[in-house]
């Protein structure tokens, strides 16, 4: 099963491709390979990765044309809104204003975040799925997540592999690396994040290495490694790199200091401005429920955010893990969660929200919830259940006990409930600038 659909060229101009996609027609940028008019390409993060023989595309093209529609149908229903009542006029209003593409003010956001009403909530959610339906339509993207090492130089306050806890640990080869990047493309990912803790052991050199061999697999790599010099970013994506994951956590300078006091607010921030010049696919966040947040912090988290133009949203709950100074920090709700997801989207319309693993460990239905309430992206770990288990970010990680087959068909059978179709062609237009640096 494949994770992207496949799709024609009909037209390229200035490194951007139009492709078809049973009628409909999506652009990506075309400056990763040589790819022309009549084509049949894989895209991943608004890129063209690769291109597919004709007859393979075309009877993977046959299977999913008879499904295709089908879905879109399930999802063009599930995407209607259906007005509950006594909905207050204020919610009403600031909807309005989004369905008027007019600028929500930080008040509105406090508002649409405040509220308690399950009729408010409601709408709100059916909202931003609506337009996430009308931005996407039905697609999702799906990508496969390698975490390859649980050292970390770092003692963050809430996170269970920083330097002093008390862990097995564990770091893949660059061989070992490698082979399971092949073994995850062979499943049929097209994209796969490689995470690990902030481990200076693989080195510029030896990450240079991994993302060279990686790039002959013909997928979009995507590096979450933390901070590294804008140098030698800037190195891995002339190796092939084009995607970087790199949370900010908060945007409040005080809460900041006092949870990661070995990191600088000002330098990270800066890091990711720097990823964006590069030309690198970003996708950026922040941790919600950290102590002494409040719902303004929230707001000035998403505006935060916001102001990167990322590709992608990722940001989750924050898991209290036994052993760390945060462990009896109290949990965020489910509710918060969806009402953040669904006010990136009416925000940010045509951006990518990653439904992350850490909020199924809040709850066993946030996927379904999360892409319910205007997500769009989904990640599954492909690291192998030894290595997962020791990967301790937090308790109760959701996917630790379950092999790569069975995530992925439990992740498809959902996407494919909510009439969802796994591919991802579309880039927004500031990405154009993608490569420049090349």
């Amino acid at each position: 099963m494949c994770y992207a659909i496949p799709g024609k060229i009909i037209k390229t101009k200035n490194k951007i491709a139009i492709i078809d996609y049973f009628g409909e027609h999506r652009t990506a940028l075309n400056n990763f390979i040589t790819a022309k008019t009549g084509d049949y390409v894989y895209a991943q993060g608004g890129i063209v990765v690769s291109k597919i023989p004709k007859e393979e595309a075309k009877e993977l093209l046959e299977f999913w044309e008879e499904h295709f529609f089908k879905l879109k149908q399930v999802d063009g229903t599930l995407s209607k809104i259906k007005q509950p009542k006594n909905v207050s006029q204020q919610i009403l209003q600031i909807l309005q204003k989004v369905n008027l593409n007019q600028k929500l003010s930080q008040k509105n956001l406090l508002t649409l975040l405040n509220t308690k009403s399950k009729q408010n909530i409601k709408l709100i959610l059916e909202t931003a799925n609506n337009i996430r339906q009308k931005i996407h339509q039905n697609s999702s993207c799906v990508h496969g997540i390698i975490e390859f090492s649980n050292y970390c130089q770092h003692d963050c306050h809430y996170c269970g592999i920083r330097k002093s806890q008390n862990v097995s640990r564990y770091r893949l080869s660059i061989d070992e690396i490698i082979k399971l990047a092949k073994s995850s493309v062979a499943l049929g990912f097209k994209a796969l994040v490689l995470q690990s803790g902030e481990d200076h052991w693989y080195t510029e050199e030896k990450l240079i290495k991994i993302v060279k061999e990686l790039r002959k697999l013909n997928i979009l790599i995507f590096l979450s490694i933390g901070e590294r010099s804008p140098k030698t970013y800037k190195k891995l994506y002339q190796a092939g790199a084009r995607a970087v994951l790199l949370r900010f956590e908060t945007s409040n300078k005080n809460i900041f200091h006092k949870l990661k006091p070995e990191s600088s607010l000002s330098d990270r921030l800066k890091l990711i401005k720097d990823l964006r010049e590069f030309g690198y696919i970003i996708a950026t966040g922040f941790l919600l429920g950290l102590p002494g947040e409040t719902k303004q912090d929230i707001v000035n988290n998403i505006l935060l955010a916001k102001s990167f133009q990322p590709d992608m949203y990722s940001f989750g709950p924050l898991i209290p893990t036994p052993s760390t100074p945060l462990a009896k920090q109290k949990l965020v709700t489910t509710e918060l969660m969806l009402k953040t997801i669904a006010t990136i989207r009416l925000i940010d319309k045509d951006c990518n929200i990653l439904i992350t693993s850490a909020f199924e460990a809040l709850d066993k239905d946030a996927k379904k919830k999360g892409l319910l309430a205007g997500g769009n992206s989904l990640m599954i770990n492909t690291t192998p259940t030894h290595y997962k288990k020791q990967y301790h970010l937090y308790p109760n990680r959701p996917d630790t006990n379950k092999t790569a087959i069975n995530n992925i068909k439990q992740t498809t059978d959902l996407l494919y409930s909510l009439g969802r179709a796994p591919v991802e062609l579309s880039i927004k237009k500031h990405n154009r600038q993608h490569g420049k640096n090349k």
